[in-house]
């Protein structure tokens, strides 16, 4: 069961690579990962080169919110798109590191993201699937 994607960009979530390097998919576990959640947007319109987005990031003190410019600022973009429920280890969904073929499997909500526009890589659809903590 899935929830229906919102089109609006305000309280989405989002993960995110920045920098120059050239980004080799082999090594898409190594990326300068980051996430947060949108607080507002300068434009509707996400197709816009313009687009300017206030974030907090999950990393930083909540005061320290910044706008940054989607299509400048970062290789990889990636927005929230359904809320879903995905099979994951039950040790790991509980913080143990139990894996392998006896570890068993349990539903627990996920988020999907999908790949709009705002990269420079050819990404499968969709394409990450982030656990909710617990």
């Amino acid at each position: 069961m899935a929830v229906e994607a919102r089109p609006e960009l305000v309280g989405k979530r989002f993960l995110c690579v920045s920098g120059d390097e050239p980004l080799v998919l082999g090594d898409i576990g190594r990326w300068g990962w980051r996430a947060g959640v949108i607080r507002a947007v300068t434009h509707r319109d996400n197709d816009n080169s313009e687009l300017t987005v206030y974030v907090e990031f999950d990393d930083l003190e909540w005061e320290k919110r910044e706008w940054v410019k989607v299509y400048e600022d970062f290789q990889v973009f990636l927005l929230e798109q359904q809320l879903v429920w995905a099979k994951r280890n039950e040790c790991s969904a509980l913080g143990g590191n139990h894996q392998g073929p006896k570890a068993k499997q349990i539903q627990w909500p996920a988020l999907v993201s999908t790949n709009p526009p705002i990269t420079h890589l050819m990404l499968p659809r969709p394409v990450i699937i982030r656990f909710t903590r617990r």
